[in-house]
């Protein structure tokens, strides 16, 4: 008797689990990445999305970045989820970010193929949000002290060779 109470308590949350899977996440996003880095040592990358479920709820999601590092994404309201990170300016490319997001299942599978030793790539991800970054501004060409010296040094020449012609 109690055994059979403890299955199907057992079962009733196993069924209770299933049923607040998320199933078909339709996602929105949008992002932010830093566009002027003449002050900034950092690229700071910015990814807000919102996920709705045809059934069911999105609990805590991890995100793989662009290093395969793998990162808890932030819950920042209903259905409202974040992630960032920064990069190196100088290191920082422009082009498309492509971020992979895992539910608590894929996590786990992440961690079982680390523990196997097999490729992160070879799990599926729950969806896929993409960073557009343009490029960082990084400041002139030519310091505004480098033109200084260079008109002054024009002007100079241009002042004594003027000077040479006229005493001669």
């Amino acid at each position: 008797m109690a055994q059979q109470i403890i299955l199907s308590i057992l079962l009733i949350a196993t069924l209770a689990g299933l049923s607040t899977a998320c199933t078909n996440p339709q996602v929105t996003s949008k992002s932010f990445t830093t566009q002027d880095a003449t002050i900034v040592a950092h690229i700071g990358f910015i990814s807000e999305f919102q996920v709705t479920c045809s059934s069911g709820a999105v609990f805590g999601l991890y995100a793989e970045l662009q290093d395969h590092s793998i990162v808890p994404v932030a819950v920042v309201g209903d259905n409202t989820f974040q992630v960032s990170w920064t990069e190196d300016s100088k290191t920082a490319k422009k082009g498309q970010y492509n971020i992979r997001i895992f539910d608590e299942e894929g996590y786990a599978a992440i961690r079982k193929a680390l523990r196997a030793s097999e490729p992160i790539s070879s799990v599926p991800e729950f969806f896929t949000v993409t960073i557009n970054h343009s490029g960082a501004y990084n400041g002139p060409w030519l310091r505004s002290e480098f033109v200084a010296v260079i008109v002054s040094l024009l002007v100079s020449y241009f002042a004594i060779s003027t000077k040479a012609k006229i005493v001669s």
